[in-house]
């Protein structure tokens, strides 16, 4: 399971936990933060996405991400790729969805909230010549335009 979760950063962080099938036991004993940014920044990570496994059995993580700009409503898209369900550390990087920050002060709704209440991605294997090729596909909610618009964009993963 992934979550916000304010323990170390009252703006949260995105936290990763996995249990043993059939047993529900925990296969670390401590979550797992996915944000690499340093702690302390005071930066919003929050609303994490988390649909399904590539190939190798490995998560891809999207969340809402204000590192860039802390103390702003600045707002980016991030992702954590192949991260294994097993493991017990922050991974080296994380990878920008978005290519353009969203100002959510100047993003003009009526509806509340008014950036939208989650971020989704998927994992799509296809087959080629050489073996399979995974690809995320990641949608969220933007307000680039100053009126909340669904994107998208995809990423081949590695």
């Amino acid at each position: 399971i992934v979550w916000n979760d304010a323990r170390s950063n009252p703006s949260g962080d995105i936290f990763l936990q996995s249990f043993n099938r059939g047993t529900l036991t925990r296969v670390q004993s401590a979550p797992v933060k996915l944000n690499d940014d340093k702690t302390g920044t005071g930066a919003f990570h929050f609303m994490p996405a988390l649909r399904n496994v590539d190939v190798q059995g490995n998560l891809n993580v999207s969340w809402y991400d204000r590192r860039l700009s802390p103390s702003t409503a600045l707002t980016d898209v991030y992702a954590a790729l192949g991260v294994n369900p097993r493991t017990s550390s922050t991974p080296g990087s994380n990878t920008r969805v978005t290519n353009v920050s969203s100002n959510w002060l100047t993003a003009n709704s009526n509806i509340v909230p008014n950036f939208g209440d989650y971020t989704d991605n998927y994992i799509a294997i296809a087959a080629a010549k050489k073996g399979s090729t995974a690809t995320m596909y990641a949608a969220w909610s933007d307000g680039r335009i100053s009126d909340p618009q669904p994107f998208a964009a995809n990423q081949v993963l590695k």
